[in-house]
């Protein structure tokens, strides 16, 4: 497994070291905005924390942005037929993929805990990411876990297409939501950022959200088995 995830590693150096670089202007970024403004940023309006929020999830992005060059490199039979030659097999090198994404959530994580703690200090304890950011990581991990099947099944192309269209439902179901579901603490905040992270940490949907990281785990771990099972019926779908 060692030598797998090392050369997932060695092949895709140069995406893998975008995302750092990715990550670490985000997150510079974001300490320098918060180190010139200091509280103002977050005080007058709630433009400042969102541009904060998306920062880092445009840091959280890039791993997936990048994932489909992992897939990409081995869409061909014979690059499939020699992986599952190998003594790990089939299971061995889609599981390396799975732990070489992992791997690059987790340091995107780290660096973001960092930057928040950062943050946290300068601002003086007014502002605090650390809920946020977790929960984006266990959302962009959900993503991953939902397209790779479909990737390693159908192709790259195929399986971003049918990502879009995970998304796109819902995406459908939140407007939905916001159509007809009773959003008048939302609607009636001066501050709607705020009032969506007070409603976060309230009582009803605090224990269910808390949970949301570990089905993301699970559903990670579960597309991890799914892959296996099917990567030899994609493999005869590649071209030579």
């Amino acid at each position: 497994m060692r030598g797998l995830l090392y050369k997932n590693f060695r092949i895709n150096l140069s995406s893998f070291r975008l995302n750092i670089i990715v990550t670490l202007i985000c997150c510079g970024i974001a300490v320098i905005c918060c180190a010139l403004n200091g509280k103002d940023l977050i005080s007058e309006e709630n433009g400042g924390t969102l541009m904060l929020l998306l920062l880092y999830y445009f840091a959280f992005m890039m791993p997936s942005l990048t994932s489909n060059l992992l897939f990409e490199a081995d869409e061909n039979k014979t690059a499939s037929a020699f992986a599952m030659s190998l003594p790990q097999g089939g299971k061995g090198h889609i599981e390396s993929k799975y732990w070489y994404i992992l791997i690059q959530f987790l340091i995107v994580l780290f660096i973001s805990f960092l930057t928040d703690t950062v943050i946290y200090g300068i601002l003086g304890g007014a502002f605090s990411a650390t809920a946020l950011l977790a929960m984006i990581f266990s959302w962009r991990l959900l993503l991953s876990a939902i397209e790779i099947p479909f990737v390693i099944r159908f192709g790259s192309q195929k399986g971003i297409a049918i990502k879009g269209l995970v998304i796109a439902f819902i995406a459908m179901i939140l407007l939905i939501y916001l159509m007809f579901g009773n959003i008048s603490w939302l609607i009636n905040s001066d501050d709607p950022l705020k009032a969506l992270m007070n409603w976060l940490n309230c009582g009803k949907v605090l224990f269910p959200i808390s949970l949301f990281p570990f089905i993301s785990c699970g559903a990670y771990r579960l597309s991890c088995k799914i892959s296996v099972k099917v990567f030899r019926e994609g493999a005869e779908n590649y071209e030579q």
